[in-house]
């Protein structure tokens, strides 16, 4: 079986988020289980700069397919992707069996949907909490949906979602259920055997043993960053500080508004490999207060790293967190809710230690790539077989 993932961005584009590290993950595990993979994908990197990697490459046995875009700052800037080349790069693949597009709105998928539909081929969508229209630039997606990406859900032959409220989502949004399959994004469980010492981030920025709280992720408004921030004015969680680690994507100006004195917060912008896994390793507690977020890897990642956990109640990561008694719950935007999970995960470290147990051992036993990967191969055979019958 040889299946194409289409996707704007891929390792090493940690800027944009989950999505490039799902995709990794999940077409890595595929080739170690006997498919093929290819993947296309783009040059963006960030907002000044564009991946520095060959066009055509071999990643971990997947092969990799990048093309241009006219603008990285568009894309970076306004999530629009305007890839340059990607219908020739496509005309050089053979053997192709099914499609797998990550990620809706972007134009790299309507020049893999008109590829295949032009070779008989059958796709499959994984939005990543991307397929409604919410946060910013509603308009703007109610008329891209109407006159250029619409037909994308519409036409797969199986949508991917990731959680129950993923599920819910497709359903609000129109598409049948028996078109509707759930399959929870993965883990690199490897990534977190060997972990930076602890203290290497507290001594990088002179944290000394104050309690560490941590936020890690884009800092966009609806991961609620703002009132995490707003949880520690006033001296209100004593000499505990909060640090914020993640790119802004629209979120930063409202998060410092509610700012406390810079000593109780620290934006240290975006974080990635080793530095990333030294400020999970080292927190005391992590807070993600996201809202409408259908899964969200970090809580998950922070658990692996031996850190409990805070999530916001209504995301598919909260529904995950609560089946396996793994953390706390809290209402988007309850800032004094926030404070006193907070002061829970800290003072009762025993209760704390033994959410952080059960959590691992349920990443272990559903979230690694491995089992996310066959879900995915027994979807894509399912497809095939039923296309063959047809």
């Amino acid at each position: 079986m040889h299946v194409l993932h289409v996707t704007p961005y891929f390792p090493p584009t940690w800027a944009y988020g989950g999505i490039p590290r799902i995709v990794d993950g999940l077409s890595r595990a595929l080739v170690r289980q006997g498919v093929q993979v290819t993947v296309l994908t783009t040059d963006a990197l960030d907002a000044e700069r564009r991946v520095d990697l060959p066009r055509r490459r071999d990643h971990h046995g997947v092969q990799v397919v990048t093309v241009p875009n006219l603008s990285n700052r568009v894309a970076y800037r306004h999530q629009l992707f305007l890839p340059w080349g990607g219908a020739r790069a496509l005309r050089g693949l053979a053997g192709v069996d099914l499609v797998h597009l990550h990620g809706h709105r972007h134009l790299l998928n309507n020049v893999a949907v008109a590829w295949a539909r032009g070779r008989g081929l059958p796709y499959v969508l994984t939005a990543n909490g991307t397929l409604l229209r919410h946060e910013r630039k509603v308009g703007v997606k109610l008329l891209w949906d109407l006159a250029v990406a619409g037909h994308v859900p519409r036409g797969a032959a199986r949508c991917v979602a990731v959680s129950a409220a993923d599920v819910a989502q497709h359903l609000q949004a129109g598409l049948p259920a028996d078109r509707v399959a759930r399959i929870p994004n993965g883990l690199d469980l490897g990534e977190f055997e060997a972990l930076p010492p602890r203290g290497t981030f507290r001594a990088a920025h002179g944290l000394g043993r104050r309690p560490l709280v941590a936020y890690l992720g884009q800092v966009s408004p609806r991961k609620g960053v703002d009132h995490l921030v707003a949880a520690f004015a006033d001296g209100a969680l004593g000499d505990a500080v909060l640090v914020v680690g993640g790119n802004d994507m629209g979120g930063l100006a409202a998060a410092r508004a509610r700012g406390p004195a810079p000593d109780a917060v620290r934006f240290v912008g975006l974080l990635e490999g080793p530095e990333r896994l030294a400020l999970l390793a080292d927190a005391d507690v992590l807070v993600y207060p996201s809202t409408a977020e259908v899964f969200g890897l970090v809580p998950f990642e922070g658990l692996l790293c031996g850190v409990p956990v805070v999530v916001g109640e209504d995301c598919g990561c909260g529904e995950l967190i609560a089946e396996a008694g793994a953390g706390l719950l809290v209402r988007h935007g309850d800032v004094a809710g926030l404070r006193a999970r907070i002061r829970t995960l800290l003072s009762d470290r025993v209760a704390a230690g033994a959410m952080v147990a059960r959590g691992r051992r349920y990443v272990a036993e559903h979230l690694g790539f491995d089992r996310v990967a066959a879900a995915h191969a027994a979807l894509y055979a399912r497809i095939l077989d039923e296309e063959r019958r047809a």
